[in-house]
């Protein structure tokens, strides 16, 4: 019999993800599995096509929900974390403004084609996700409307971590972000210089750590006060 470690070692990430927002039992991940097919594997750069495929979970990965403009500007509307799943709310289904952009190299789980939550708990732990989803969105526009440049990467910052955190894959308060900044600049609605000056100014301030792709942060408290976020 395993213990409670080492089963949440084991679990699947999606299962761990959508644990944050109900009870799952036994046969609630079961129902769940027998709904899953296909996984797949896909380049960093593609474009994943949700009009004729079902809803996927990230397996691993960073993608992003995206809109772009005619001549080539690009508003990153969410992150897609993995665990996260793409297709299963109104935000993420397929709609003609919205492209699902591979970040990095993905692997991917779809749902059987004509998949439904079906149990009850089920249903409703499907419902908190895309409560969740429907309540970063919100945040995020707060963040493009009414936030200076600093507040806004911290808020970004402090999400991501927290995010991560919730499947076991942020060390302390040190998390990977394989993203470039003109990713950050594309999801923040700032230039690239813009966002280079941002981060330097918090590593000089003390709030951040950048080593690489190793973000760190340094003072919580400052982050969350300068982004109107309290723990």
């Amino acid at each position: 019999m395993l213990g409670a470690p080492a089963q949440r070692a084991i679990e699947k990430v999606y299962v761990r993800r959508l644990r944050r927002f109900g009870p799952m039992q036994d046969d609630d991940v079961s129902a769940l599995e027998a709904r899953l097919g296909r996984m797949e594997a896909y380049a960093a750069g593609k474009d994943l096509e949700l009009t004729t495929s079902p809803p996927m979970f990230l397996l691993s990965g960073w993608a992003c929900l995206a809109h772009s403009l005619r001549d080539g500007r690009r508003q990153i509307l969410a992150f897609v974390l993995p665990g996260d799943g793409i297709g299963f709310d109104l935000l993420t289904r397929s709609q003609r403004s919205v492209e699902v952009l591979a970040l990095t190299p993905l692997k991917v789980r779809y749902a059987q084609p004509g998949f439904v939550a079906g149990a009850e708990r089920l249903s409703r732990v499907f419902a908190g996700a895309a409560a969740a989803q429907q309540g970063r969105m919100i945040d995020h526009m707060v963040r493009l409307g009414r936030q200076t440049a600093l507040e806004r990467m911290a808020h970004l910052l402090l999400e991501l971590h927290a995010r991560l955190a919730e499947i076991g894959e942020t060390r302390g308060e040190s998390f990977h972000l394989p993203i470039k900044q003109e990713i950050l600049a594309d999801a923040l609605g700032l230039s690239l210089v813009h966002v280079n000056r941002t981060l330097q100014q918090m590593r000089r301030e003390g709030l951040i750590d950048m080593r690489g792709s190793q973000m760190t942060l340094l003072d919580r408290a400052a982050l969350e006060a300068a982004s109107d976020q309290s723990s």
